[in-house]
């Protein structure tokens, strides 16, 4: 049963803004798993995207789950990482969570959908 869906849809130039003007925002946003696919980035511009993307979907799945963001779920609450093939995954108790990132040159944009766990009775 579908529990809920989350959008968000990111400025990158926005992400990029205050990257320049705070670098270590990045650990307000990022997990310290995610800080390490971040630290592995070597283009400046990928590691913008890359942020703005995990932005983008930790606010999807805080919306997807009712709450938003602060409310129950925040930044360092939500850990999206690549399963083996790249796909976003996010971990979550009793939910089982399907996520996808995209970007444009302008934007980063992300979708969630949360499912409920089949629960057989006997």
């Amino acid at each position: 049963m579908i529990h809920g869906i989350g959008i968000d849809l990111v400025e990158i130039d926005r992400i990029r803004d205050w990257y320049v003007k705070r670098p270590t925002m990045v650990n307000k946003i990022l997990t310290d798993d995610e800080l390490k696919i971040f630290n592995n980035i070597n283009l400046e511009d990928r590691k913008v995207e890359f942020v703005a993307g995990r932005f983008a979907v930790k606010e999807a799945f805080s919306k997807a789950m009712g709450s938003g963001i602060g409310k129950k779920y925040g930044f360092h609450s939500i850990n999206c990482l690549p399963d083996e093939n790249g796909k976003p995954e996010i971990a979550c108790d009793g939910f089982h969570v399907h996520a996808s990132i995209t970007h444009t040159k302008h934007y980063a944009e992300a979708i969630v959908m949360i499912e409920t766990e089949d629960i057989k009775q006997e």
